[in-house]
């Protein structure tokens, strides 16, 4: 039966059709997978109207502009799935492809839903040759779809086996957080933020580990993303904030001027409409003044629905809280929007820093770019500083603060108290 709203397939007949085609034709085929991003938002902002308008451009979209497609569905709510029919197993030819389609598409729906500009997370799966399981293909692309999740760099994810492995990974890491979340047994570290002149301690940033029932530590790379895409990073990031206010307080208690520490916030917060408010509260049930805590957003999060993120970002800082640009020259830098965003301190990503020092013109680049965010008054951290030489360089260049092994790893917060809390 065909969806009412696009006038697709429906998910059964879908895989009936698609199954019976890679039966049938020994061509070589892919399935494409994908979401509109945040859809939620666009409902909850716009409208369910403007939401059916945007579902009912892609579906007129999938057959207008698809002309390889065999057939295609809106499986459920936002998401679509299609068989094509490809020339051959280029993927690099696919990313171009799906790029220039997802910008046409954003053009097709601003014309009927204006103010919108969705973003597709788009999964691929090439069919091998002589494969015939349609079901296993559609849930090898939904993977990549997943994956795609979150990293707007990409205009799409091909599946690999080793999607599957993080796929696995996440199975494992989920109940060790639920779990140590129950139980209250994650581990906070803190890393160090030394001013650059003084070579005194200026802050710290909190970083959260996870340690398994042998006792061994899991770092974040191997848990954050599958936090993120079940929405339990909300929960993780509030566990941190909240060892974070009881930390402030407790040296407050016992007379020592705190140092302001910084815990990143995940994008997925800022569709929450409460989420300024409940920091507030937080801070507000330790009596803990908001100038302590620094609010760590990844760069790439303004680049998506920029207004809303910007206006709740204005509430924060018009609250006290310091907020900084975290990951600054991963991709998506851009200093005209840097210029106009509501934050006090830009830290420039480790990776950044490595590959800028590594030649003459990437040494001037990153001089240019200290002196700028100088002459417009931000606050400006070097993370990833791991020799003194580094140092010496942006340090030359006007970076005001360091953080990297240079002077320490993220460590024990006791640690950190016993070395630098005096």
């Amino acid at each position: 039966m065909p969806d009412s709203l696009t006038g697709l397939m429906g998910f059964e007949e879908f895989l009936s059709q698609a199954g019976a085609e890679i039966c049938s034709n020994q061509k070589p085929y892919l399935i494409a997978a994908a979401d509109v991003g945040d859809f939620h938002y666009i409902n909850t902002e716009y409208g369910y109207d403007i939401g059916d308008t945007v579902l009912k451009d892609i579906g007129d979209f999938l057959r207008m502009f698809l002309p390889n497609m065999v057939c295609g569905c809106r499986s459920h709510s936002d998401h679509f799935i299609a068989l094509i029919c490809i020339q051959d197993v280029d993927s690099e030819r696919v990313f171009r492809e799906v790029k220039r389609l997802k910008e046409l598409l954003k053009n097709i729906v601003a014309k009927n839903a204006k103010g919108v500009s969705p973003n597709l997370n788009v999964g691929i799966y090439f069919l091998s040759e002589n494969e015939n399981n349609i079901v296993a293909a559609v849930d090898k692309a939904n993977i990549a779809r997943r994956t795609c999740k979150g990293n707007y760099n990409l205009p799409c994810v091909v599946y690999s086996e080793h999607l599957m492995d993080l796929k696995e990974n996440s199975a494992k890491i989920l109940p060790i957080f639920d779990d140590s979340f129950r139980k209250e047994s994650i581990r906070v570290y803190l890393q160090p933020k030394i001013s650059s002149e003084t070579k005194k301690l200026v802050g710290a940033e909190a970083l959260s580990r996870l340690v398994d029932a042998e006792g061994n530590i899991i770092p974040p790379t191997k848990f954050i993303a599958a936090l993120e895409k079940t929405g339990k990073i909300v929960d993780l990031d509030f566990y941190v904030l909240t060892f974070v206010c009881k930390l402030i307080r407790k040296w407050i208690d016992a007379g020592i001027e705190p140092v302001t520490i910084s815990f990143n916030l995940s994008r997925v917060h800022f569709y929450n409409a409460s989420v300024v408010e409940d920091i507030c509260k937080l801070a507000e049930q330790y009596n803990v003044p908001p100038q302590y805590i620094e609010i760590e957003v990844t760069e790439s999060v303004f680049f998506e629905a920029s207004e809303m993120i910007v206006s709740k970002v204005h509430k924060l800082r018009e609250y006290g809280f310091k907020v900084s640009v975290d990951d600054f020259g991963t991709g998506y830098s851009s200093l005209s929007l840097i210029g106009v965003l509501p934050v006090d301190v830009v830290k420039l990503d480790k990776s950044f820093v490595k590959e800028s020092l590594k030649s003459e013109r990437g040494n001037e680049l990153m001089k240019g770019v200290i002196r700028i965010l100088n002459e417009i008054q931000l606050e400006i951290v070097c993370e990833g500083v791991e020799t003194h030489e580094e140092e010496k360089i942006v340090t030359s260049y006007g970076c005001d603060e360091i953080q990297g092994y240079l002077y320490d790893k993220p460590i024990p917060t006791d640690e950190f108290e016993n070395k630098y809390i005096h």
